[in-house]
Order: C-alpha cells, then structure tokens, then sequence
C-alpha cells in the first residue's frame, strides 16, 4: 500500500483546502483506535476519519457510517472535552513523514484562545492518535507507549512531545545530494537502495519512479544519464499537476489506491475526485472483507473448538463402552462361581470349571483370594450390573455425540459456501442457537436484518434456487410450494435445493441439471457419481425440535450424477 509521506503530503493539502476554518461540532470513536470529527466547513458537513489501526492507519474525508460504542472511551471523552467545537487554522504534513498536524483553536475555562495540535502519526504499528496542548506537552493519546513499551520514544499524558526519530536520509527534491548517492549504486535492486536513501518513500513508490525512468526495476549501475532521469523521476511524483487520484482494480476487486496511476502496473484504474475519495472507496471494501473475514474466522474457531470437543467426548464414550463390552463374560463367572461354589475354599486365585454354555469346555475364572466364593460371585454380578447400566446410560450420549458431530459437519459446508455478510449473520444466529457463540447483546431498537438470500438460476424455465446454510435451507423449503421438487445429495450434507414448478410437469433433464447443482453444492462437490435424492416438497417435512436444515422425506427417486460447475 503507498500510504506513504508522499501520498499524505497530497492528503494535507486537500485537507487543508476543504476544512481549514471549519468548526469541530461531533467527535466520535467507532473503534479503539479509531475516531471521527465531525466538521462544519464552508457551508457543508464533513466526516473526518484518522485511524491508528496497525494494519489500516489512515487519515481522510469518509462517508462511511459506523456505530459507536455504548460506553465512551476515556480518550473520545477527553477530545470532547478539550477540542469540541474547536476551529481548524492549519492541516498540514511533517515534510517526508507521515505525520499529519491539525491546528486548532479553542476556549479554555475562561473563555480565552489556546492553540492545540491533534496529530495523526500514520505509521503502521507505530500509528498513534495525539492531542497536544500550546506548550507542546502531550494532552492524551490513544495508544499509551510507556518505557516498558519503548525506551526510544514514550507517548504519554504529561510528557513533552517529541517526533518520531528523524532518518538519515536526503530529501528527493535536492538534485546534487540524490545524484551523488546515486553514483555508489553498485547495481541490483534500485528502488531498495533508493528507500534507503531517500525520505519518504513507500517501496512501491520508489519502484514507480524507477520504473518510470529506466523502464525496470533491477538495473546496473547507472550512468550519468540514467542517474539524471531517476532524479527526474522522483521529482515528479511531487508535481501537483499530475494528480489523478484512482484504485487500481484486478479481478473486479479494488487492489490499492494511488495519488495518480502508477505506470508500473497493467490493470484497470477508477477515477475520484480527491484522494480522500479514493482512500475512503479502497478501505470501504477492504473494511467490509476484514470484518466479514474475522466474523468468519471467530465463528469457525469457535465451531472448530466444539468439533474437538465433542470428538474428545465421543472417544470417551467409546473407550467406556468397549471397557463393558464383556458384561456377559461377568454374569457367565459369577454362575459359574455359584455352581461350582462347593470347590472353591476361601484364599484360591482361580478356579478352572466346565463351562456348559460353551459345549463345557474348561474355563479358568479369576478370584480375589480375600473374599469368600459366595463374595466373589457377588462381585462379579456386581460388575456384570454396573456394566450394564453404564451402557444403557451411555449408548444415548453416544447417540447425541454423533448427531452433534453430524450437524457441526453441515455447518462446516455452510463456511465453506459463506461469501456474504448476511450469510455470517445466518451463521452467528445458528450458533447462538446451537449455544456454541454468545448472544448478542441488544441495543436501543431493535432493527430487523435482512434474511441471506439463497443462490438462483434458471433451466430451462424452471427457477431453481439452492440454499448455502441450515437457516437459508429452512427457509427455502418451508417458503416451497407442495408440487415443487425437493433434491437433496443422499445421506451426505449439502445443500436443500428447490425446483419451482408452478403446477407444471418437470422434465428429468432439469431434475438431473438440479441434481448436479445439489451435488456441487455438498461435501461431495469434489466427487463423481454422487446419489441425489429427489421428492415433492410435500413429502419433505422437520421433526419436531430438530437443529436447523435437519428434515425427513419419503417417496424419493435417486439419480446419480456428477457435480455441475459452481454458479457464478
């Protein structure tokens, strides 16, 4: 990403020229390293966004909208106190760092002028939010770093504020002092050796430039002429009469924004108006496929864990189970022991007996020498009981381990056929359910969502939608009238799927094209030959307390087919 000094050198003067005299009249913190001015300027209301997450620090105009916390952070509670309704004199950027300053106008106590500093320090893991008062001292951060933190540099309230640690390196718009490091380029990687020396630059900006001048990026070393154009080059990634602010688009997906298309890169570019714009479009998308990203990744570890947990208990089970497997060798001894009790005389280990069960062939029966014969037999009734009643207690847990086995494996498909955030939403209300996540906490007014929507197509004339969850399943089949046809792959989790028949007869080409779309969409997508049951839907009905997408069906046909491509 080039969110580097020379992209937010633009980002400050666009800032600037749009809110500079603006009045700060909201501040809110959506998230905890994140906050949101709310600003009056030249007649328009503006959404100021500076981040200090590690992995999307930024700073930029937005119009997203994001829901703020019950509870205000100490931090927003401060900013509100000491800022809000503050006028902005200056934006600007610390030249070559990425560090943006606010200036600000307030009234203290008193109702006289003081001038305060919000910073922005876009530094990637080193990102922080500062507020700093007229005498340079730290009014508070959002991200406290103490002495066991860092020993270089402390950010904390009361503390004089001090700027990152400068680099030693040239800035890229002195001509000599670029040309004469540039004479020690002993060949190799060019835009590497330039990040070291030069101020400012992202590795993809420096590749820019380098490309720009020479048309490659591993290069000997340069001549005079060629060391003459890398200047050049550099240079120009500081004229504002090139801006051009764009994102640079692949596969349909937004791969990163740029202050002017970078000529390095094949691919197509969007236009916006302002940066701003371009950074707000870029990480409205990636913020979208972050959070669908770790809503998905929460959810399936949490169903993992339940998985291993049940799997551990269901080997438990097991192992128990086979440990009473010979509950009737017990009964059998303590007959035996009873018929045979005038042999046996206190104190014996064992006793060899015939077995009459067993054509009475000879049998050698353990003894504990300290019990009487009639003791021993007890005991060995004793065991053959206990056995018996650990297995009838058992055999149901068992039972209940498999089928909660069996219905987190359908939930498992569901987070492989997942895309949407809905359909994360289907999955978290499933496992709220199923008691494996929390219940979310409802707050204010309560805002019905609204429902994921099961993948369609058409055969033939005949609709034919597919379910990609238990709850879509659900819905699905119960919203199916009773003529319409029900698939679902034969004793293998999939998907319900739905031909819509509208009181016409369908014809066994679209039945097998469904079937291969119902095969697709289950555990055996990657298979050949895959049974698909088929039935009315009227023949299709959910037993009474069953977890979701579980159904029963009778007077099914069953095709055998191969699984279709997926949809797009």
């Amino acid at each position: 990403m080039p969110s580097d000094a020379l992209h937010y050198s633009y980002i400050a003067e666009e800032l600037d020229g749009l809110l500079k005299d603006g009045k700060i009249e909201k501040i809110s913190m959506p998230e905890k390293d994140e906050i949101v001015l709310g600003i009056r300027a030249r007649g328009n209301n503006f959404s100021l966004l500076i981040s200090a997450c590690p992995s999307a620090a930024r700073c930029h105009i937005t119009q997203s909208k994001k829901e703020n916390p019950a509870v205000a952070p100490s931090f927003l509670m401060h900013l509100r106190k000491h800022i809000g309704g503050a006028k902005i004199s200056k934006i600007s950027a610390v030249p070559f760092e990425r560090v943006l300053e606010i200036e600000l106008i307030t009234r203290n106590e008193l109702a006289d002028e003081e001038k305060k500093t919000l910073i922005a320090e876009i530094m990637g893991k080193y990102s922080n939010i500062i507020l700093v008062s007229f005498d340079g001292v730290i009014s508070d951060c959002i991200k406290k770093v103490g002495a066991d933190t860092s020993s270089k540099r402390q950010i904390l309230p009361s503390l004089r504020y001090e700027y990152p640690p400068k680099q030693e390196k040239i800035s890229p718009l002195e001509t000599e002092p670029v040309l004469q490091e540039l004479k020690n380029f002993g060949g190799g990687d060019l835009s590497s050796f330039l990040i070291k020396k030069v101020k400012g630059l992202s590795p993809v900006s420096a590749q820019e430039a380098v490309f720009e001048a020479l048309g490659k990026v591993d290069t000997p070393p340069l001549s005079e002429y060629a060391a003459t154009e890398i200047v050049a080059a550099l240079q120009s990634l500081y004229a504002r009469d090139t801006l051009q602010p764009c994102i640079r688009m692949a596969d349909k997906a937004s791969v990163d924004f740029y202050f002017r298309p970078y000529k390095m890169f094949d691919g197509q570019y969007v236009f916006f108006d302002s940066l701003s714009q371009a950074i707000d479009e870029y990480f409205k998308d990636r913020d979208k496929q972050n959070r669908f990203n770790e809503k998905s990744h929460h959810l399936s570890s949490l169903l993992k864990n339940a998985i291993s947990r049940t799997e551990k208990k269901l080997d438990g089970f097991l192992e128990k189970s086979e440990s009473c497997q010979n509950l009737e060798t017990d009964k059998l001894y303590g007959e035996l022991i009873l018929s045979n009790i005038y042999k046996i005389k206190q104190g014996m280990e064992s006793i060899s007996v015939e077995n009459w069960y067993d054509d009475n062939k000879i049998i050698a029966i353990p003894l504990e020498k300290e019990k009487s014969p009639q003791a021993n037999a007890q005991a060995c009734f004793k065991k053959y009981s206990k056995k018996k009643n650990t297995l009838k207690q058992i055999a149901p847990l068992i039972e209940q381990a498999k089928s909660q086995l069996d219905y987190y494996d359908s939930v498992m498909l569901a987070f492989s056929l997942c895309r949407e955030n809905a359909e994360i939403d289907d999955l978290t209300e499933e496992l709220e359910k199923a008691g494996l996540a929390k219940k979310r906490q409802k707050k204010g007014i309560k805002v019905k969502r609204q429902p994921s929507q099961p993948l369609c197509t058409e055969i033939n004339g005949f609709t034919v939608k597919i379910g990609k969850n238990n709850l879509q399943n659900d819905r699905l089949t119960r919203a199916a009238k009773s003529e319409d046809i029900w698939l679902h792959t034969k004793s293998i989790h999939g998907s319900h799927v739905i031909i819509s028949s509208d009181g016409q007869s369908v014809p066994n080409d679209v039945i097998k094209s469904a079937a291969q779309l119902a095969a697709r969409y289950s555990k055996a997508a990657q298979s050949q030959n895959v049974p698909v049951d088929y039935t009315l839907v009227k023949y299709v009905s959910k037993p009474s307390g069953s977890p979701p997408g579980k159904v029963i069906y009778t007077h099914q046909s069953t095709v055998f087919v191969n699984p279709a491509p997926p949809l797009s």
